[in-house]
């Protein structure tokens, strides 16, 4: 089996944040665990987000994630799994 680990992690203030979009969350996030990780290269992006299109009226939010953060040609997979969202990205992260 080969070893698979998180080398990166960003999160936002853990607050009310009514002032700020989805994308000043994820962006702010996204660059604090981008800069953690101390590498610049993405291979593959899972977002696991529940019920964007109810909350966002956004679907296809994987590529519009990648988008903001100005990543071309990577591939984006968005997993919805209800509050095991996150994990189950997380386990197809691995998976790859």
């Amino acid at each position: 089996m080969r070893e698979v680990g998180i080398i990166g992690a960003g999160l936002t203030r853990f607050k009310e944040h009514w002032d700020s979009s989805l994308r000043d969350l994820f962006v702010e996030a996204a660059l604090k665990a981008i800069d953690d990780a101390e590498t610049p290269e993405i291979d593959s992006m899972y977002v696991g987000c529940m019920s964007s299109g109810l909350f966002v009226g956004q679907e296809h939010i994987g590529p519009l994630l990648a988008d903001y953060l100005g990543l071309k040609n990577v591939p984006t997979v968005r997993v919805e799994s209800a509050c095991a969202s996150g994990a189950l990205a997380l386990r197809l992260g691995f998976m790859e």
